[in-house]
């Protein structure tokens, strides 16, 4: 398990930049689903009308009518495997924490073949980039659970100056493959290692019947350029240590490092009753400890959500120059951010995982939560269940799900502005002015939006007041995609609250 971005506080800057590999900006979700040949045949022999007339067209709307119609053509191209596909790379010789992940897999009617051979999933513990070079020249109908540029950051100078800066403060030294964990002073740390990182020490905890506690939030990536980031909501995974933390002692570190062997939350005994009886999940069970001491857990979320939208944000610009070398954009990530709470109910980011333990070896009843994490991040990324009769639920061609009239904002404005030319920068989002990868980026992000399950978009950020809400003030230090997407979304919004979250 190794971890992608670390961190040590409520405004952490440190995130994935190790590996030296990249991708393009295209992401097509069709993974080898079928269709019914005559809906297919009508769109291509509409289209082919459309495109013996394009002298007559606008250049703007000329690309469109090209760019749908190359688009359909890859459509149908992926349409022909059945059924479905997927592959595991991995360097364990077991496949024990893989477990879930063959189960849903399966559910969903998908059939395992070697990783040298055609799949639309490869799923990969391990990561991927280094060992398996063609994984830059994806088939469109191909996609991979990793993003290129995950790694670890080099930040020793800016940890110096902090160390230099609060000299009261402690340090949890970690290996990357999480052995010899202690806390140390600044000056028993080995800087000059590539297998251990640093995390500042919080030293004054929450405490749950006096146990130190780390909370576990899945987030899943979908593309990174524009970014589209998401946490499940479902349920948090909360490790209690199994020592109480007091009397403190640096050597005994079952008293403030979470293990395999770690408390869970319906062993806790002022959690019992929350979790055993009244069947709360690990989240809403915590917080109602958290408002039987008279605090209010509400405030713990929004921090989180902060923390994990700026770590990523904060190596966005690294992770896509890394892209440029990938011909398809067919990646997506499922993380888990592990965190801390302070006594004031103040969250620290701890690190954060590229790949999370997804193994309910040590606790059976974690396996709910894994497998409902899997479902919702397969569907929001395009990988989805078939149906009895053999066809996959995702089998509509994508005009059904997501045509013009979906992807379609501003009417008024693209009528009244860019009807005749798309130059000016309110054009942008006109569906006549869009590119053939812009069209795709909308109509993925729709897609994602209908088959979100338990997920929820974190960025583009959710509009919580959308009379308080300020899009220019939102986008003005956004990159040109994220501040378009972002747009979109302002503007899905306005119509429709659902989109505002």
């Amino acid at each position: 398990m190794e971890s992608c971005l670390k961190g040590n506080s409520h405004t952490s800057e440190s995130i994935m930049a190790k590996y030296a590999d990249e991708r393009p900006p295209e992401k097509p979700r069709y993974t080898g689903s079928t269709t019914a040949l005559r809906p297919v045949m009508l769109f291509l022999a509409a289209t082919a009308v459309a495109t013996s007339v394009l002298v007559a067209l606008p250049p703007q709307v000329k690309n469109f009518i090209l760019s749908r119609q190359n688009t359909s053509e890859s459509i149908s191209k992926d349409l022909q495997s059945y059924p479905p596909t997927y592959a595991i790379f991995g360097k364990s010789r077991t496949e024990e924490h893989l477990v879930h992940v063959v189960n849903v897999l399966h559910k969903f009617g998908y059939e395992r073949v070697q990783v040298n051979e055609s799949w639309n999933l490869l799923w990969a513990h391990d990561y991927p980039f280094l060992s398996l070079p063609n994984l830059k020249n994806l088939g469109q109908h191909q996609i991979v659970n990793h993003i290129p540029g995950c790694g670890l950051p080099a930040q020793r100078d800016d940890f110096l100056a902090y160390a230099h800066a609060h000299p009261d403060v402690l340090f949890v030294e970690k290996h990357n493959e999480h052995r010899h964990i202690k806390v140390r002073k600044p000056s028993d740390i080995d800087l000059w290692s590539n297998d251990s990182f640093v995390q500042e020490f919080i030293q004054k905890p929450f405490l749950v019947d006096g146990h130190k506690f780390d909370i576990g939030v899945y987030v899943a990536i979908t593309e990174m350029n524009p970014l589209r980031a998401y946490i499940y909501t479902g349920d948090v995974l909360f490790r209690y240590c199994p020592v109480k933390y007091y009397p403190f002692d640096s050597e005994n570190v079952d008293k403030y490092i979470v293990g395999d062997d770690y408390l869970p939350t319906w062993e806790v005994p002022s959690l019992r009753k929350y979790s055993n009886h009244f069947g709360g999940s690990m989240r809403t069970v915590f917080e109602a400890y958290v408002r039987d001491q008279a605090m209010d857990p509400t405030k713990i979320w929004p921090q989180v959500e902060h923390i994990i939208r700026t770590t990523i944000l904060a190596k966005e610009k690294d992770i896509v120059n890394i892209l440029h070398s990938y011909r398809q954009h067919n990646f997506f990530d499922l993380m888990r951010f592990d965190l801390f709470i302070d006594e004031n109910l103040k969250v620290y980011l701890m690190e954060a995982n590229m790949s999370p333990n997804l193994s309910s070896a040590h606790f059976k009843p974690n396996s709910l939560l894994y497998e409902q994490v899997l479902y919702s991040v397969f569907n929001l990324v395009g990988i989805r269940q078939l149906h009895g009769t053999g066809a996959p639920m995702f089998s509509e061609i994508s005009e059904v799900l997501a045509s013009d009239k979906n992807l379609a904002t501003a009417l008024n404005s693209c009528s009244s502005n860019c009807d005749k030319n798309c130059n000016k920068e309110e054009c942008s989002l006109c569906i006549p002015c869009l590119s053939g990868s812009q069209y795709k980026m909308l109509h993925q992000a729709y897609q994602e939006h209908l088959h979100r399950i338990d997920m929820k978009r974190i960025f583009p950020k959710p509009i919580l007041n959308l009379q308080s809400f300020n899009i220019i003030e939102e986008t003005s230090n956004m990159s040109k995609k994220n501040a378009w997407m972002t747009r979109w979304f302002y503007n899905k919004c306005q119509y429709e609250r659902a989109w505002c979250v």
